[in-house]
């Protein structure tokens, strides 16, 4: 009997077994059942292969042996065509393996049809198990709630080229909930949208999140983090994914209104790094398009565009930690009702070569960027720009900390909109002590004091040194329309400037000019000063913490070894970066490697990097008109012109 009964099996399943495999081909939803039961029962690793179909049920694998599985749909069938639905009650498919090796499934297409936003269209408890889902499909019919893919056990997981949608009308449920998965967790390649929260992944040791689309998930329950991607681990690395139009909605009751955390992304844990993602029209209450709260949290290489927050910080991101590194991001028409449209810090706070433009803070202060320290470790904000923000206070810049270093930054046509604030480009309050080293301030205006820069000092104990600066062409509608100063302090030093109106006393004030900077094209944005500017070598290189290089990255002295005024140093010496040889013709040769790199991405031997497409474009007409070229000091990279 047993004998005529494993025939059978062999002839229902097209069975090919061997000691150490099985092998199953399934066509109706009976035959998918017998070989999950049967592959649960074996000590053999096995595969089952799903043809064309649709299949309802609610399909289950629970195995205590030591084996692995796979499910995929059978070769040259797309995973649209392989449907697998519960029916509208508990999961599609339950894959319960405690000692399974790994576990697969591959290319088919679950129905969030579970009746409950708490149960998995496919649900996979590994135990000591490394698990991959690969090119499946998470659909919502109308009307129906469930989790797309829930993870909810298992030693290593990765999802990749996988698409979670979730119901648009009547619908409700995780795109992708990952947890209790304790090493490593690996999502790429998805795309996960409509959802009320798209992907949330907690516990895992090591979380990486790359080349996904995160878009139209939304959620209006009160106190929600992110809708976008909550995470929740040691350590956390967000790369090259796309956030668009995720809203966590401002729920209110007679307790009063909460919101959530991070329109775009939420991510909590020791080490925290988002490189390379895009963030558009996100919101969330604090941080609307990405919140990220741990010990070292770094940020470089995003965009954050259009994304708001409603009532707390950070329109573009809201960064609270340690140690807190922003690094070539851009942030442009975010806003935020109370503090840094574009960002907020708080922690040790390093800022370098960050673009911010047309931010708003409507109801606070930190248009572009709110920073905030309690720690006595210095506040670097250093080379990045600030154009355009508002605020009622700072609108380009609000910071406050005890060590703050400003240098090289350019802070233009900000505007602090409240009749009794300060610091339409800058509200600066450093307890202790400031270095504001090499900046050009121009363009800014206040409703209050201080047009370019508020000085603000609340003790007896600060030192200000102040050198090297371009404040001028501000204005201010009650005092100070370039410089504000208030309060005692230690001393303040205001020294080789280029300033006009001032408010307020200072300890020693020496070497200051007043006359017009001489810009090349500030109606175009060009803020480098040309060779007449009265700012060339009128600074002084003695300035506490003078910054190595300028805005532009050229060599902070020239030749002289004198200083100019501002944050950008006169500089005709500087080859195109593509001119690797630095003799001023660039190649063929030259050109096409770097063409190379832009295309591949690749960094290059010359800054910046990654290569901007502009820096191709000037290099590609450099050599195509042949022969040399030369530097005239203006705004890279219009600055290289044909000729000698």
């Amino acid at each position: 009997m047993k004998t005529k009964l494993n025939c059978l099996l062999i002839t229902l399943f097209g069975l090919a077994a061997t000691a150490n495999a099985a092998t199953y081909h399934v066509a109706t939803a009976q035959q998918l059942q017998n070989a999950l039961t049967l592959a649960a029962a074996s000590s053999a690793s096995s595969s089952i292969y799903v043809t064309n179909g649709y299949y309802t049920g609610n399909f289950n694998y629970n195995s205590s042996a030591v084996n692995s599985l796979t499910v995929l749909a059978e070769t040259n069938v797309p995973s649209s065509q392989v449907v697998i639905d519960s029916g509208g009650v508990g999961s599609s498919m339950n894959i319960s393996g405690t000692a399974t090796a790994n576990i697969t499934v591959q290319g088919m297409t679950f129905l969030r049809n579970c009746g409950s936003t708490s149960v998995g269209g496919l649900q996979i408890a590994g135990g000591n198990t490394t698990i991959l889902v690969s090119g499946c499909q998470f659909l919502s019919p109308t009307n129906s709630s469930g989790i797309g893919l829930l993870l909810s056990s298992g030693i290593n997981a990765t999802v990749t080229n996988c698409t979670a949608a979730g119901s648009m009308i009547g619908g409700d449920g995780t795109g992708i909930s990952i947890s209790g998965v304790t090493s490593n967790v690996t999502v790429q390649n998805c795309t996960v949208t409509t959802n009320s929260t798209e992907v949330a992944i907690s516990g895992a040791s090591f979380i990486t999140i790359s080349s996904s689309i995160f878009t139209g998930n939304s959620s209006v329950v009160s106190g929600v983090n992110s809708v976008g991607v909550n995470c929740s681990g040691t350590t956390i690395v967000l790369s090259d994914n796309t956030f668009i139009g995720n809203l966590v909605s401002q729920r209110c009751n007679v307790f009063g209104c909460g919101g959530g955390y991070g329109g775009g992304t939420y991510c909590s844990g020791t080490t925290i790094t988002l490189s390379g993602n895009t963030f558009n029209t996100n919101s969330a209450t604090f941080g609307g398009g990405a919140y990220c709260s741990g010990t070292t949290i770094t940020l470089y290489g995003n965009t954050f565009n259009g994304n708001s927050s409603y009532g707390g910080y950070g329109g573009g991101a809201n960064c609270s930690g340690t140690t807190v590194t922003l690094t070539d991001n851009i942030f442009n028409d975010n806003s935020g009702s109370a503090y840094g449209g574009g960002a907020y810090c708080n922690g040790i706070i390093s800022l370098s070569n960050n673009t911010f433009a047309a931010n708003s803070a409507v109801g606070g202060s930190g248009g572009g960027v709110y920073c905030t320290s309690s720690v006595t470790n210095p506040m670097t904000i250093f080379g990045n720009a600030f154009q355009q923000n508002t605020a009622m206070s700072g609108g380009g810049l609000y910071a406050t900390g005890p060590n703050i270093n400003l240098l090289d930054n350019l802070v233009v046509n900000n505007s602090a909109t409240n009749t009794s604030a300060q610091g339409g480009g800058i509200w600066v309050d450093a307890t202790a002590k400031l270095n504001m080293i090499n900046n050009t301030v121009t363009g800014n205006t206040s409703a209050g004091s201080g047009g370019g820069v508020a000085f603000i000092v609340t003790g007896t104990v600060e030192l200000l040194n102040v050198y090297n600066n371009i404040i001028w062409g501000n204005s201010a509608t009650v005092s100070g329309g370039d410089v504000y100063l208030s309060g005692t302090g230690q001393k303040k030093v205001f020294n080789f400037n280029d300033a006009d109106s001032y408010y307020g006393v200072w300890d020693i004030a020496a070497n200051d000019i007043d006359a017009s900077p001489q810009f090349f094209n500030p109606v175009s944005g060009d803020y480098h000063t040309q060779s007449a500017s009265p700012c060339a070598n009128a600074g002084t290189n003695g300035a506490p913490s003078l910054p190595l290089t300028d805005l532009d990255g050229s060599s902070r002295t020239n030749s002289a070894g004198l200083v100019d005024i501002g944050c950008y140093e006169f500089n005709t010496t500087a080859t195109h970066p593509a001119d690797t040889d630095t003799n001023f013709v660039i190649t063929a040769a030259e050109f096409n490697a770097y063409a190379a790199a832009w295309k591949a991405g690749q960094t290059w031997s010359n800054a910046p990097n990654v290569i901007p497409a502009n820096y191709l474009t000037r290099a590609g007409y450099l050599m195509t008109n042949g022969g040399t070229y030369h530097n005239d000091g203006s705004a890279r990279p219009v600055n290289w012109k044909t000729g000698p």
